[in-house]
Parts: C-alpha cells; structure tokens; sequence
C-alpha cells in the first residue's frame, strides 16, 4: 500500500466584495433589507461581484415592479443604483460614485495525503458534467440581458445541433417553459458547436438574443419557415454588437462579434471559455432503412413541438404558423 502526497493545491476562488460609496440617502433606503447588501449612510456593500451585485438589484427591481408597479416608493432610487452598477459592469465610471472591488487574500493550504479520489471536489472530479457550462451560458445570458434589458429571460439547455438534417448551433424558442404563471423562452445551444472556438459560442448566444428581441418587439425578423433571415433581424443582430452577412439561401443569418463587442464581454468570454472543455459528436446519419413517401408530403415541427405532414406545393405557397406557440412549422425530415 502506497500513499501519495501532493504539494499545495491551488486554492479555491478567493470571495469578493463590491462597495459603492458616495450614495444618496434614497439610494442606501432603497437597498437597505436587500440580500447580500450591508448599508451605512452613504455607502453600500455587497457580498459578490458588480455582476452579482446588479443582477441582485435588478431581480429585486422585478418583483417590486411586478407586485407594485413603477411609482413604488424607492424604485426610482434601485434605477439610479442599477444604472451605477451597470456603468461599473461595461468598464465606465460614474461621476458621484466610488465603486471598490475587494478580494479577499488566499489561505495557505497543508500537503494533503490519500488516494485522488478521496480529494474530489466539484470542480476536480473524474466524470465531466454540463454544470459549469450551463452556468457559465446562463452567466453570458445576464450580461447580455445587463446591456440590452429588453432581451428576456430565458432557459438556456445544451443539446443536438444534428437530429435532422439541417445542423443548427442554436435555436430560439418562445414559450416552450412554464415557471408558475410565467412562460419563459428556450436558447438551445448545441452541443456540436462548443467545437469552436469562444467567440463563435458567443456569437450563437447574441445570434439567439437577437430573435429574441425580436421576439420581445413583435418584429418579424424571419420567413420560409425561419430559415430566412431579413433586414430587420440584420438591424437588431448591429444593435447587439454583431455584422452580418447575406447568404442567398439563409439571408442575414451569418453572424461575426465585432472587435468592441468582444472587448464589452472580455470577462464573460474568459468565463465562458475556461466552461468549453467537451463537446457533442454529430448524429449518426443513414445507415438504416428510410420510410418511402408515397404521399410526397413533408414532415414539418413547430417549436412545441406539434408536427404535421405538408405537400411541398402547399408549405411553398407561405408560412404556416401554430395556434399554440406562434412559430412557423419547419421542414423536420
């Protein structure tokens, strides 16, 4: 019997904290009783990063708005807070606040002894799982939503990009979850494509928020069947941060980050890239025996997904949409 001994392991993510000094009266009121947050008259700390920190506030800003509406007493004050905050999160400074971002020091840690398996931790473990890539997309989501608060939430699942024949990295979905009495929107990205590299995952993640504005503005931004992609969503992809470029069979769908954007998401592509460690291989294809179409007609899905079988006559005429999720049926051979 052997026993092996390590030298120090790296230590864990030392905590952070974020101080804003410098507040208002009405500032410190209106975060005072808030979670994570210690107040003093003009100063506000809070245990956790400026991310952490402006998405705590913003949810808080929900639920006041949701039970009490806009003209609630201190709401006006969390807006001024959110929006110092969100100028300390893009890398700008605001002229009446003081923000500190403290980190607190590394503990020295002993030699350890044992077997390997009896030193797993979440994070050093022998089997991989999605976990932190899931919240490293879900950590992405927020900052984009911090930039641009008309995106809305949404779920965000890893998944094939190649069970039919026409391979996606991504999709946006509306309605197809229920959390209590709301219904939130799904981002699928693919399992296929965390094969490239971190920008391009980005730019499927801003591909799919774009739709989603979209979706959020009641603007029309694809056809036949949402392979089409038109000048509006072109409009809205710029908006975002992205340049396009037509493709005579799929429209404005080819999408690049441009320069200043990956520079606004420097934090969130470093997160997101440590998280892209596995990917998806694609779906077998063929191999076995097809069902012959007597009929001619094509299977088509909507995003519920409820499926119908359409000539190809009849899906040519114009988009077909479903009653429930308001989406166009799409060809799902």
């Amino acid at each position: 019997m052997t026993t092996d001994t390590l030298a120090a392991p790296a230590a864990a993510k030392p905590a952070t904290t974020t101080k804003l000094t410098g507040l208002t009266n009405s500032n410190t009121n209106a975060l005072t009783g808030l979670t994570g947050w210690q107040v003093t008259k003009t100063t506000a700390t809070y245990s956790g990063s400026p991310t952490a920190a402006l998405e705590a506030v913003q949810k808080h800003m929900d639920q006041v708005r949701a039970t009490e509406g806009g003209r609630a007493t201190g709401y006006q004050s969390l807006i001024a807070v959110r929006n110092k905050l969100r100028e300390c999160s893009t890398g700008a400074s605001h002229p009446a606040v003081t923000v500190t971002v403290k980190r607190a020091k590394k503990t020295a840690t002993k030699t350890r002894t044992g077997s390997p398996k009896a030193r797993l931790t979440r994070k050093r473990q022998d089997t991989y799982t999605t976990a932190q890539l899931v919240a490293a997309l879900e950590t992405a989501w927020t900052a984009i939503r911090a930039q641009h608060p008309e995106i809305p939430a949404v779920v965000i699942i890893v998944g094939s990009g190649t069970a039919s024949k026409q391979a996606k990295y991504g999709h946006f979905a509306p309605i197809r979850w229920q959390h209590g009495d709301n219904q939130l929107a799904e981002v699928l990205i693919s399992g296929e494509g965390l094969k490239r590299p971190v920008e391009e995952v980005f730019t499927t993640l801003l591909h799919e928020a774009t739709h989603s504005l979209a979706h959020a503005r009641e603007i029309k931004d694809t056809s036949r069947q949402g392979r089409w992609h038109n000048q509006k969503f072109a409009d809205l992809a710029s908006e975002l941060g992205l340049d396009t470029t037509k493709d005579p069979k799929i429209g404005w769908s080819l999408c690049t980050l441009r320069a200043e954007t990956a520079t606004t998401y420097k934090a969130v592509l470093a997160e997101l890239k440590a998280a892209l460690i596995a990917y998806r291989h694609p779906e077998a294809q063929g191999g076995g025996e097809t069902k012959k179409n007597n009929n001619n007609a094509i299977p088509c899905a909507c995003q519920c997904p409820r499926r119908i079988r359409v000539a190809k006559a009849v899906l040519e005429l114009g988009d077909i949409t479903c009653g429930v999720c308001d989406t166009h049926f799409e060809p799902d051979e």
